[in-house]
């Protein structure tokens, strides 16, 4: 069960939701407060994640979880298989954001007197990149 929930990409996404959260509120002068509890949510999160991941590493010597790592520890890439979903994820998340980037641009570019805007619309590209991969990764291992 700890390994599922730390290879899943909603840890990602959670820790993207947060910093993004935290830079929105920190821009506010109004929400100083809201700021400083993100940032406190977020110190919290990421402790507690390498906490349960050295944890998971010291039971699991064969199968460990990178905790400083380039690629994302729910590329699982062990056989062919594994792999194919991957690229059908990835492919995916390429075509969202062929859509995605052009449409944040244009919004970037109407709403450039706001600077919550650049900030909001990163922060909903990389959702939605989450989200394009893990709906894809569902579908595609539910059919196998």
């Amino acid at each position: 069960m700890m390994k599922q929930i730390l290879r899943s990409p909603l840890i990602g996404a959670s820790l993207f939701v947060l910093i993004i959260a935290f830079l929105l509120f920190s821009l506010m002068s109004t929400q100083v407060a809201l700021a400083r509890m993100c940032f406190g949510i977020l110190v919290m999160f990421t402790f507690l994640w390498f906490i349960l991941t050295k944890l998971y590493n010291r039971k699991n010597p064969d199968d460990k979880i990178k905790v400083f790592g380039f690629i994302p520890s729910e590329f699982r890439e062990i056989d062919e298989g594994q792999q194919w979903v991957t690229y059908k994820a990835c492919r995916n998340v390429y075509i969202y954001y062929s859509f995605a980037l052009p449409v944040t641009a244009g919004i970037c570019f109407l709403f450039s007197h706001n600077i919550l805007v650049p900030l909001m619309c990163i922060g909903v590209l990389g959702v939605g990149q989450y989200i394009v991969y893990w709906l894809t990764t569902i579908r595609v291992l539910n059919r196998i």
